[in-house]
């Protein structure tokens, strides 16, 4: 089938060219997954991923990406093409509406930018309603900790909202969602707990598990210092995160696709963190490293109506993405030594070295990640801090 794949990067096309019995076209959106790109014109973009679609007889719509997944689904739509809803999409994508649609949510609620702060309790988590990669994202434990990461974010994401907007109005009924276009960030109750995101797909109202994947983080700390799989979850948590991941699919009415889903496992069960509507194809290289499968080959067969031809299988390895972090301002290149990076092919820089580096976040900023497997996660760990030592100046 010809499938077109909308907002790709580089790793999107090499990944998707890489599989057989489908014909992909890319439309490049000219943005940057890692900073705002306000010139872009998402309704532009539509009208010229209309004219690939009828030209090359497109049969299916794909992204692996935030914004390119709602694209995608109102491409779909218009061309009756199968795919989830733009509404079930939305909903993945606004963090807002999605805790709304959620069965048992967490305490969240929307800060309007232009308006005073009411009263919160702390601790609390700030965060925008659709960004990605923790950006803007704060712990927050006072008043004055609020007033400065609202004003960070009044500067930051009027730049980002640019993109999202007028693509909110083609795609859902404001009328229904009256907040969607309004400036605002969100302040949830803190939970703290491991994480682990579960990915599968839905089909015909059947929701099949792909994978687990754990996020582990630098001890006494909430940055993450990579992912790994497969999970070292129990099985009954296993069960029990399964049991979650299929009743919020279900309530958010997502279906024909790929989604993965955050879950804190803490002292009081496991709560939602955010439901994505799409693929967690970042995860491609450690789930083909430890699971021995293609994600993008799965998500190209599951565009088109039929389940993933390959599925993963214990292999007895463990596979981990680990970040290689600053939290400078400063060039990248006086913070990762780019000799060292080019010498060691597990690694892919993120950054170019003139290029300027400044954390948004209490996340930092990811320079880049090192891909590796091995045994144990204790094993590939200990490999990787040794990598990480001669990567940073």
């Amino acid at each position: 089938m010809d499938i077109l794949v909308v907002c790709p990067d580089s790793y999107d096309r090499w990944a998707f060219e890489r599989v057989v019995g489908h014909r992909f076209h890319f439309v490049d959106a000219g943005i940057s997954h890692w900073e705002a790109s306000p010139e872009f014109d998402p309704i532009a973009y539509l009208d010229r991923c209309r004219a690939v679609i009828a030209e090359h007889h497109v049969g299916t719509v794909v992204s692996t990406h935030d914004l390119g997944d709602l694209i995608a689904a109102v491409l779909a739509q218009e061309a009756g093409l199968p795919g989830p809803s733009p509404e079930s999409v939305f909903l993945c994508l606004h963090k807002l509406y999605g805790r709304r649609a959620e069965v048992d949510p967490i305490r969240c609620q929307p800060l309007l930018l232009d308006e005073p702060l009411p009263p919160i309790s702390y601790p609390a988590y700030l965060k925008p309603p659709w960004l990605k990669l923790g950006l803007l994202g704060f712990k927050v434990t006072s008043d004055g900790e609020l007033r400065n990461a609202m004003q960070l974010a009044r500067a930051e994401l009027p730049a980002w909202t640019r993109q999202y907007y007028r693509l909110f109005e083609r795609a859902i009924d404001l009328a229904k969602y009256p907040l969607a276009t309004t400036d605002m960030m969100l302040v949830e109750e803190f939970i703290d707990g491991r994480q682990v995101t579960v990915e599968g797909w839905s089909l015909g109202g059947e929701i099949q598990i792909w994978a687990m994947t754990d996020t582990n983080t630098f001890p006494g700390t909430r940055v993450i210092d990579n992912f790994s799989t497969p999970s070292r979850v129990d099985a009954a948590t296993a069960a029990t995160l399964r049991a979650k991941t299929i009743e919020t699919i279900s309530a958010f009415g997502f279906d024909g696709g790929f989604f993965n889903i955050e879950f804190w496992l803490t002292s009081n069960g496991v709560r939602l963190t955010e439901v994505n509507g799409r693929s967690a194809a970042c995860f491609g290289g450690i789930y083909e490293l430890g699971l021995g499968a293609d994600i993008f080959e799965a998500v190209a067969d599951v565009a088109t109506g039929s389940p993933p031809r390959s599925l993963p299988k214990a292999t007895g390895r463990v596979a981990g993405q680990f970040n290689v972090i600053t939290f400078d301002d400063d060039l990248a290149g006086n913070l990762l030594d780019y000799d060292a990076a080019a010498a060691m092919p597990e690694f892919s820089a993120f950054r170019k070295a003139d290029e300027r580096v400044r954390p948004v976040s209490e996340f930092g900023v990811v320079l880049g990640q090192i891909e590796i497997a091995g045994d144990s996660y204790v094993e590939i760990h200990g490999r990787a801090e040794e990598m990480r030592r001669k990567l940073m100046k």
